[in-house]
């Protein structure tokens, strides 16, 4: 599953047949996400689902180097640098 941010953080509705509360909606529909992403949403994945070689392959993807630490420090440094509105 991942979250989808919209733009519009007070966006309170459906689109593409997603619920947005608050400007979040979730899915776990590829396809989906796929296009969100290509129109411009944020889309990050529910970490706390990941197991520890995910973990370490999409911090990997994102530029992290998560070599040598656990799963909880993973986790965590991933969770501090995905926050969309941080």
């Amino acid at each position: 599953m991942a979250r989808i941010y919209s733009k519009n953080e007070k966006y309170n509705g459906i689109s593409a047949g997603i619920n947005f509360v608050n400007g979040v909606g979730v899915s776990t529909d590829s396809r989906l996400l796929s296009w969100f992403e290509e129109n411009g949403y944020c889309i990050l994945p529910e970490l706390d689902e990941m197991n520890y070689k995910e973990l370490t392959e999409y911090a990997k993807s994102k530029g992290l180097n998560g070599i040598g630490m656990k799963k909880e420090e993973l986790y965590q440094l991933l969770k501090e640098t995905e926050e969309p509105n941080a």
